[in-house]
């Protein structure tokens, strides 16, 4: 038996319909307020999970908002620099489950950059006591072909031993 299914009408006040309506607002988000939304959630993200740290150091004027590249899938995210080198990144608008803090830091060879996830305050000071030592910068080989290496580790593993 070959049953065509007709889905009911979205009601307009279903939670489809509120679905849809999301959708509607992203595509139609201006550059600008994807700017302004990406840096108020960076200080959202900082304020709740980095309360004693970054929430204390970190301010709105620090934040730069960068809105959606078009066709090369990434979102609106916003970025602070910190100094010596060093920056945050700050990605996903979402619920804090999709949220993302990372932290670019230069490599002491001078040549690139590796960026680290971070996943609390805890991490945050780990972190930073281990690049404590080089001046913020972190520690690898000497290669002279160094380019960007990347290290991206979760907040519950242990940091390579270099």
């Amino acid at each position: 038996m070959t049953d065509t299914v007709i889905p009911p009408a979205v009601g307009a006040d279903s939670p489809l319909a509120h679905l849809f309506d999301m959708v509607r607002e992203m595509s139609v988000q201006g550059e600008e307020e994807q700017r302004e939304d990406a840096e108020t959630a960076a200080l959202d993200h900082i304020w709740c999970v980095y309360p004693d740290t970054l929430g204390r150091f970190v301010h709105e004027e620090d934040w730069t908002g960068k809105a959606t590249v078009a066709g090369a899938g990434l979102e609106p995210c916003a970025v602070a620099y910190l100094d010596g080198g060093l920056w945050l990144h700050h990605c996903g608008s979402g619920g804090h489950e999709y949220r993302v803090l990372t932290l670019i830091a230069p490599c002491t060879c001078g040549n690139g950059y590796i960026d680290t996830v971070v996943g609390g305050e805890t991490d945050l000071l780990q972190l930073l006591a281990e690049l404590q030592p080089t001046g913020g910068r972190f520690p690898h080989s000497d290669r002279a072909d160094c380019g960007s290496q990347k290290r991206l580790r979760a907040w519950h593993e242990t940091p390579p031993q270099y």
